[in-house]
């Protein structure tokens, strides 16, 4: 396996372009010809980049925008918390008011 430009401090330089097309005529059709370097970056390198974008977006908006970012920051949160207002209203109403008071009494 040869190892990636920079790794442990060996200098290896990747192969011209130039060898690319004489490799794929001079191979057999079955062998994949390697083309060097080909590193993909790791999802959390691609995870943190898009994650610190968003953020830098939402604070130049929220700088540019102050009282549409807040708007859109509000309906958010009342959309993400509608659900738990739907099952606390439907604990309420299976759970009597005062069941702490009823506890007591027992």
């Amino acid at each position: 396996m040869l190892p990636y430009p920079l790794e442990r401090g060996h200098l290896f330089y990747p192969y011209p372009t130039c060898t690319e097309c004489a490799d794929r005529e001079l191979l057999p059709t079955f062998h994949d010809v390697s083309v060097y370097p080909k590193k993909e970056l790791p999802f959390f390198i691609l995870f943190t980049a898009g994650l610190c974008s968003f953020t830098a977006l939402l604070a130049l908006l929220t700088h540019q925008y102050p009282e549409p970012m807040g708007m859109i920051a509000q309906s958010v949160l009342n959309w993400i918390s509608m659900p738990f207002q739907i099952i606390r209203e439907r604990l309420e109403a299976i759970w009597p008011v005062n069941l702490f008071q009823q506890l007591s009494r027992v």
